[in-house]
């Protein structure tokens, strides 16, 4: 049946209806239990004799009209309702549609008297409560479909077959479009130390996906505008320190035009404030503006803790946001912290692991896949950060190096050849910059040795 078409059914046949299948055929109460809760029948016998044929079901007793009878201790009339109800129902043949109609009717309905409420609210907080629970009640209208393996197999050969290749979420960067396989109702972690540079990462990604997808960008400590000027400072390549002190020459002025168009036409991310938003505040509000991506900036300081320990509230955040992107079919990339950083006996820092996500193991649970972000000399910002795809479902985990440009506000892929000649390049290049600055004409100048030099000592 039609969605326009499902309230042309009267409400209380399709409750009986279902009822009278059970009573009929017990071989589909299981199916009728995996789609319908004693809440989605608003008529009060049909509410009831479902409770008492669920405990029946669970307790592993027979379901037919003489033990629901006994089992709501019913009498004459119950008895005589059942026998009209199993008259009304010829055939349990079509129970599945009747429990669809019942779900879909009373998620409607209930939307009904929420809509109706909403017009009587008096402030925004009492208007967002009514909206967070009519997203509740959209949810729960979906029906659940269990797929038999014959299904199963018939989809995976028509997907092999098919000529449309599939599309997975792009990242901006060449190793990460080729491994990480993500899809929209997806999670994805980018977990960073603190001035690693995880929100200008994330702000790159961002920019990928938006050119395709529509991105929403939920900042939580930093102001928009903050993130506007990282943003026009890696699209208009123009010094971050230039746009701060608003130095510009009319060539960065041009470049910054170009660039504001170029955000607007081709890659318009949406930026919120939502300093103290709960995930019920971020998946209301993603959902009113269409998002098929969101970023959350960060995780650990999603509000709604109230009395709860942080590892507890943590927890639960994570996996709300996990069944917000899978129940809409929207990708959440949500930003973490990690742990600081722990040493060797003798020193050295030891890179992170998906251990490292502060907090809650929760978080590394819930993922599909996990990003981790760091310098590559911890005493040095300027240095490269090194990009770790730690987890990842769907495919190969890899760890790369990221040429890092603070004043620009880039971060750009150091890809690594087989014969590693890109890092042969750049520490030649390295060790060129270095002779160049040393060298002057009061300096005692010095040259490599290598291999068989006769000057050199080693041989």
């Amino acid at each position: 049946m039609a969605e326009t078409d499902i309230m042309q059914v009267d409400s209380l046949s399709a409750q009986q209806s279902v009822i009278g299948s059970m009573l009929i055929d017990d071989r589909c109460v299981g199916v009728v239990l995996s789609m319908l809760m004693p809440e989605d029948f608003t008529d009060g016998s049909c509410r009831n004799t479902f409770r008492a044929i669920k405990k029946l079901f669970a307790e592993g007793k027979p379901v037919d009209p003489i033990t629901i009878l006994d089992a709501v201790q019913g009498g004459d009339r119950f008895a005589q309702w059942e026998r009209e109800l199993m008259d009304l129902t010829p055939t349990a043949a079509n129970v599945e549609a009747y429990a669809d109609i019942v779900k879909r009717q009373t998620a409607l309905s209930r939307l009904k008297e929420q809509a109706d409420k909403l017009t009587l609210v008096t402030n925004l907080d009492e208007a967002r409560k009514i909206v967070q629970m009519m997203n509740g009640f959209l949810s729960a209208g979906n029906s659940v479909h269990t797929w038999t393996a014959a299904e199963l197999a018939q989809n995976f050969i028509q997907r092999m077959t098919s000529k449309d290749k599939p599309e997975y979420l792009p990242w901006g960067f060449p190793t990460a479009d080729r491994e990480v396989f993500a899809e929209l109702g997806d999670m994805i972690l980018l977990g960073g130390y603190a001035s690693a540079g995880k929100t200008l990462l994330s702000i790159q990604m961002a920019l990928a996906q938006a050119k395709k997808y529509r991105v929403g960008y939920y900042t939580l400590e930093t102001q928009p505008e903050k993130m506007a000027d990282r943003l026009f400072a890696r699209m208009a390549k123009i010094p971050l320190r230039a746009i701060k002190e608003r130095d510009f020459t009319d060539s960065s002025v041009s470049r910054m035009a170009n660039a504001a168009n170029q955000f607007v036409t081709e890659a318009p991310i949406e930026f919120t404030h939502a300093t103290k938003w709960t995930v019920e505040d971020i998946a209301s509000h993603a959902l009113s503006r269409g998002y098929q991506i969101i970023y959350v900036d960060y995780l650990q300081i999603v509000g709604g803790r109230g009395n709860l320990s942080e590892y507890d509230h943590v927890s639960m955040v994570s996996t709300d946001l996990k069944a917000f992107g899978q129940a809409n079919k929207v990708a959440v990339v949500a930003l973490a912290q990690l742990s600081r950083s722990k040493e060797t006996k003798a020193g050295d820092k030891i890179p992170p692991d998906m251990h490292s996500f502060r907090s809650s193991g929760q978080i590394e649970q819930d993922a599909d896949a996990a990003f981790l972000l760091w310098t590559e000399d911890p005493n040095d910002n300027r240095a490269n950060r090194v990009l770790k795809l730690g987890k990842n479902k769907e495919g190969e985990k890899f760890t790369r190096s990221l040429a890092f440009d603070g004043a620009t506000q880039t971060m750009v892929e150091i890809e690594e050849q087989p014969d590693h000649t890109v890092a042969a390049q750049l520490a030649a290049a390295g060790r060129a910059a270095k002779r160049a600055n040393r060298t002057n004409s009061g300096q005692v100048q010095f040259r490599e040795l290598r291999g068989g030099d006769q000057d050199n000592p080693f041989v």
